[in-house]
């Protein structure tokens, strides 16, 4: 989807500046600014949150839910009708125990708007793939320029030792831009994954004991002040590290594949 609306927008650039032959077109004619770029990924984004955030609220939930712990609470002998944590035992809600039933349980607890929980969030989080491709798409335009200008003074490579050469680069720009795309958006990441978990939950204490406790969120303000006052700025970045040693290779590595694909087909 990316790679289509760029094109689009590419084949209007030129239209208004009146570019038909092919002959008359130069590299600047054929690229894209920064904003551009920027722009191009948000709108991919913002198609993708609509079509996937129901499937996101799902797996978020389905992540956090502590099957055993709570099934264990609920089927607890000799406990019928009392406490459990505070809590009335009744009032614990069964896990999920499938995608399937975590979609009917959600649409029939919450309604169908809740599929959409964590949406707004995730709408701004659509300038994490603009951070991303912008900067890319930058690297690139200086990546190839200075790998034109290097092989135009006579370096004799094969075709093979170039292609090798544009990998690297590409893994390289791929995992930089991605870096900064992570860390610069992440705290929206946490923001959305907050809203999107069960307003009842079961977490372990320091002291190793479980509780079921309440959470929920009247929206993206409250969200972000509650983090703000409880956890300070560190709440907005934890697990920051391990997300981005987790995406960075995956997004490195598409990123070869896709520009390897694109100049096989080219």
């Amino acid at each position: 989807m990316y790679e289509g609306i760029k094109l689009r927008l590419i084949e209007e650039k030129r239209r208004k500046a009146n570019i038909i032959d092919s002959s008359d077109r130069t590299d600047d004619d054929t690229k894209l600014v920064f904003s551009e770029n920027f722009t191009v990924a948000c709108m991919a984004g913002a198609a993708m949150v609509v079509c996937t955030n129901p499937i996101w609220l799902i797996k978020t939930r389905m992540q956090l839910q502590m099957t055993r712990v709570l099934e264990a609470e609920r089927n607890q002998s000799g406990n019928v009708g009392k406490a459990v944590n505070g809590f009335p035992k009744d009032a614990i809600k069964p896990p999920y125990k499938n995608i399937v039933d975590a979609a009917r349980t959600i649409v029939r607890e919450e309604g169908p708007l809740a599929l959409y929980k964590g949406a707004a969030p995730a709408m701004m989080l659509i300038s994490h793939g603009g951070v991303q491709f912008g900067t890319y798409e930058y690297l690139k335009t200086h990546f190839g320029t200075y790998t034109k200008a290097k092989r135009s003074t006579g370096t004799k490579n094969s075709g093979i030792g170039h292609q090798l050469q544009d990998s690297i680069g590409y893994l390289t720009m791929g995992a930089v831009s991605k870096i900064i795309a992570s860390t610069a958006t992440y705290p929206l990441q946490v923001i959305k994954s907050r809203l999107q978990q069960r307003s009842q939950a079961a977490e372990l204490s320091a002291s190793g004991e479980v509780k079921i406790v309440k959470r929920e969120y009247a929206g993206v303000i409250d969200c972000v002040a509650r983090i703000w006052k409880r956890e300070g700025t560190r709440g907005f970045f934890k697990g920051c590290i391990p997300n981005v040693i987790r995406v960075t290779p995956n997004a490195a590595i598409t990123l070869v594949v896709y520009e390897s694909a694109m100049n096989f087909l080219s």
